[in-house]
């Protein structure tokens, strides 16, 4: 196998095993430019099959969002607009790619976009439809047709075949001054258990650098935050470049990291110990709201805005 980013064929191993399904699964990082990757890649053809089928299932254990999950979108939801707003991106029309149970499209029709989503599985497009109204139409990133002042893809990068391509075609489904918000799991985050890292479902895993070199063609970072997960904003080229790949020094800080990376690190710096707590205030957070329907959730949720 190449390395999707700069085409290099020398790897190092850095697992050998799905972590929630305990199957053989082969994760790699390129020596020349530091991105991790699996190893074989699955084709396009596997990827679209187990996107608009399996996934949800796999993950969620069921076809439509359980009230727990919705709540958790919900604040995760006002979380990203919060983040936006901060960076006076309050307005305009917004694709959501991956929309997921509609919980982020929803609420941003409701706090001043003109908000539409994309989303490959067909029970989770469906029910965002019919319990909130959204336009979501069951398509994946190359499915996108017009363009949008916003475009966001929240944890969605990571499962796309390329990412190089993908950035391309965000590309060109922006308007001019457009805005790009793309979150993914960091790799290089102290905070995430060992037990929640390399599974099927993650094509690639991003540091800083990797993120910002596949992009780099057609985009230009602008703000960047590591709050566990990454989260970066994007603003397109005048016209597409070259890419920057990370470098030799950027290289060497990923595989230090990866080697860093366990349950002692996790623990005390990652402040693991402090999460058998947190769980259990989510879990009554989440109980209150188990018999409620959808929408009610979400809107509660909304006049917790100051």
């Amino acid at each position: 196998m190449k390395c999707v980013l700069c085409n290099h064929d020398s790897f190092e191993d850095v697992s050998q095993v799905d972590i929630k399904t305990s199957k053989k699964l082969r994760v790699s990082l390129c020596h020349k430019c530091g991105f991790i990757q699996q190893n074989p890649l699955p084709t396009i053809k596997e990827l679209k099959t187990y996107y608009s089928h399996n996934y949800r299932l796999d993950y969620k254990k069921a076809y439509i969002p359980k009230p727990k999950y919705i709540h958790r979108a919900g604040k995760t939801a006002l979380q990203r607009y919060k983040f936006m707003k901060d960076s006076e991106i309050d307005h305009g029309t917004l694709l959501d790619v991956g929309s997921g149970g509609g919980e982020f499209v929803y609420l941003m029709g409701k706090l001043g976009f003109n908000s539409q989503g994309i989303e490959p599985n067909i029970g989770y497009s469906d029910y965002a439809k019919k319990e909130y109204g959204c336009h979501i139409k069951i398509g994946e990133l190359n499915d996108i047709d017009g363009k949008y002042d916003v475009i966001t893809l929240f944890h969605v990068l990571e499962h796309l075949s390329s990412p190089t391509l993908a950035f391309e075609k965000l590309y060109h489904s922006l308007n001019p001054k457009g805005v790009l918000f793309i979150e993914v799991p960091w790799i290089e985050a102290k905070d995430a258990s060992p037990h929640n890292i390399m599974f099927k479902a993650h094509l690639f895993y991003f540091s800083i650098d990797t993120l910002i070199a596949c992009a780099s063609q057609y985009f230009d970072a602008f703000k960047i935050d590591t709050g566990s997960n990454l989260k970066m904003f994007f603003r397109a080229k005048e016209k597409p470049s070259t890419i920057n790949y990370p470098s030799d020094r950027s290289v060497e800080n990923v595989k230090k990291r990866m080697r860093n990376k366990g349950w002692v690190e996790y623990l005390f710096e990652g402040k693991g110990l402090q999460k058998p707590m947190l769980k259990i205030i989510q879990g009554f957070e989440e109980a209150k709201v188990k018999n409620d329907p959808p929408k009610e959730i979400l809107n509660r949720l909304l006049r917790t805005i100051p």
